[in-house]
């Protein structure tokens, strides 16, 4: 059912109460549809022409489908204002900064639709590579061509449905990403590297009406009620035409800090918001981005939808190998675009290959999900000074990131207060700072058309992390409560921790992050501090062993007495979650066991 066009911006400022009640019940992804605020409409008209019967010739046929959207999306940008792809991002700095001081920043009116933006880019080069792995290149036609033939097969489940994708990173699990779109449906994808207890857990959570999987893997114990499909042996018909999309795009699972799987249910008006920020990255034909996280792991979002809304190739790791050293990887396949966390630089310094001829080709590095610091840039800037370095800020409940600061080699030192600065708000979105002593020191709270629905199935966590909050301009708005400190200086925000890696030891209050930053600066390498009975256990990353005693002298110069580490443990690496985070429930595991004794 059609919904009536409407004012998003205005009905979130005047109902705020009742989109944080809506927001709330997110057990439902089927019978909401979400329009975009610009929408193309005579390129759906052009759409409508190809029913079913005449998909004859399937390419043919599909080419002639993504000309006829391609066209009209393009004029309807150009009624809108400005396209995506010539915005002046050097006005759009300007014009964000007299809202720095507010965290509000301009809204924009343009939205990507990412199956429009996909199909055009096939029309118009459909030989151009979309997906290059392990020596496998799909180009833009075939991948759009299997992404209408799998909607065909998801749109037989229903009106919106709820497909699980349990594939291996690569080309058919991006396919099925954009099917499921197309179908007007909901999508989840499945970490295939996690214990097969936890991939159950999210089959159950989730209630798929769809498994899209392969032959090799085929129908799991726990997958009943759903249909599976085989997406290399698929015998539906093409879908003739994009669904109306469904309000949810996709529900990313996410553990916290809890442990407890979290359901973050994503809008398709967020998706849309953040594919239109992407054109930050200038990417176009000839372009060869990176695919390092896992797609259970939200940072993948930027790459998958970064990359094939704008005729770039995806390059996704081919093997183990290629996820230890993706410097190697970088290297091999001449990238031109890098997004990771901060981390894998870690891996590339590591294995030596911290080296011009491994960045030769990069002109743009993007990071996200961890601090990235002083020690990260220098190995980068060193091996390529004209590189262009994005730092880039937000939780998987702001639809993967809602800040940026450009960092260059001549000023990214007054940058790192002790880490690199998250940046100011991307257009459209808000960052404001709360339950501080002041308006500039606080809580991060988000805001904006990128801030997701809910927890599915958990109205209370929602509830508690998506409040309705009164502002200082009178305003009342719904916001996502980050759990992350920081502080605004100059227009940009600084992280100052976890609001849960604040501990309580002998009545003093302390911040772990700080005592990693002076362990990190005094050893040069990384640190990860966790408490256990009162005790500060330090754990330091570096396969050449360290002089505890010696470094803990030094630290008794640098914090309180009350903050310096009862030990200091050297191990050769940390131990890393399943989106390559620091694990801190394993460090503590670790410490508690005894392999930190004093």
């Amino acid at each position: 059912m059609q919904q009536p066009r409407r004012d998003h911006r205005r009905a979130r400022r005047d109902a705020a109460g009742a989109e944080a009640g809506r927001a709330a019940d997110v057990d439902d992804l089927q019978h909401r549809a979400w329009r975009p605020p610009l929408r193309p409409a005579d390129g759906r008209r052009h759409l409508r022409r190809f029913r079913r019967g005449l998909f004859r010739r399937p390419a043919d046929d599909f080419l002639r489908l993504a000309r006829g959207c391609r066209r009209p999306l393009r004029r309807a940008l150009r009624a809108g204002g400005e396209g995506p792809h010539r915005r002046d991002r050097s006005a759009g700095r300007e014009a964000r900064g007299g809202a720095l001081a507010s965290g509000r920043a301009p809204r924009v009116g343009l939205t990507v639709d990412p199956v429009a933006a996909l199909l055009g880019r096939a029309g118009d080069r459909p030989e151009d590579p979309a997906v290059v792995q392990g020596g496998l290149t799909v180009t833009y036609g075939a991948f759009a061509e299997r992404v209408m033939w799998l909607a065909g097969a998801f749109a037989r489940a229903g009106e919106a449905p709820k497909v699980l994708i349990d594939l291996p990173q690569g080309a058919d699990a991006y396919a099925a990403m954009f099917a499921a779109l197309m179908a007007g449906g909901t999508y989840c994808p499945v970490n295939r590297e996690a214990p097969a207890a936890a991939q159950e857990r999210v089959f159950r959570a989730f209630a798929p009406s769809v498994v899209a999987t392969d032959a090799a893997t085929g129908r799991r114990p726990w997958m009943e009620g759903a249909v599976l499909v085989d997406v290399a042996g698929c015998d539906a018909s093409p879908l003739p035409a994009p669904r109306e999309p469904a309000e949810a795009a996709y529900v990313m699972f996410t553990s916290g800090s809890t442990g407890i799987p979290k359901g973050v249910v994503v809008p398709s008006a967020g998706l849309a918001h953040y594919c239109d920020w992407a054109a930050a990255f200038e990417a176009g034909p000839g372009d060869r981005w990176s695919q390092h996280p896992n797609i259970a792991f939200d940072l993948s979002v930027l790459d998958i939808y970064g990359a094939l809304t704008r005729g770039a190739s995806l390059h996704p790791p081919a093997g183990p190998a290629d996820r230890l050293m993706p410097g190697a990887l970088a290297r091999r396949e001449r990238l031109t675009i890098w997004n990771s966390v901060p981390t894998a630089i870690d891996l590339v310094v590591e294995a030596r290959q911290a080296t011009a001829e491994t960045f030769a080709s990069v002109r743009m590095a993007s990071f996200c999900g961890e601090p990235l610091r002083g020690r990260h840039l220098r190995a980068l800037f060193e091996a390529r000074p004209d590189m262009r370095v994005q730092n880039t800020y937000g939780p998987t409940e702001a639809t993967v990131s809602c800040t940026e600061v450009a960092l260059d080699a001549a000023d990214f030192e007054a940058l790192c207060r002790p880490v690199a600065s998250l940046g100011a708000a991307i257009p459209g979105m808000e960052l404001h700072l709360i339950d501080g002593p002041d308006a500039d020191h606080g809580e991060i709270a988000i805001a904006g058309p990128q801030v997701a629905l809910g927890y599915l199935g958990d109205p209370a966590r929602t509830a508690r992390s998506f409040p309705v909050v009164d502002l200082p301009d009178g305003r009342r708005l719904r916001v996502y409560r980050t759990g992350d400190l920081a502080r605004r200086e100059e227009g940009l925000l600084y992280f100052e921790g976890r609001a849960d890696r604040q501990v309580k030891i002998t009545g003093h209050r302390i911040e772990l992050g700080e005592i990693d930053a002076a362990v990190e600066r005094l050893s040069g390498a990384p640190a990860a501090s966790v408490v256990v009975n009162d005790r500060i256990v330090t754990f330091l990353a570096t396969a050449e062993g360290a002089d505890s005693a010696a470094l803990r002298a030094r630290l008794r110069d640098a914090l309180p007495a009350y903050a310096v580490p009862t030990s200091i443990v050297p191990l050769a690496e940390f131990p890393r979650t399943p989106n390559d985070k620091v694990d801190f429930e394993a460090l503590t595991a670790m410490a508690g066991r005894g392999h930190a004794a004093a």
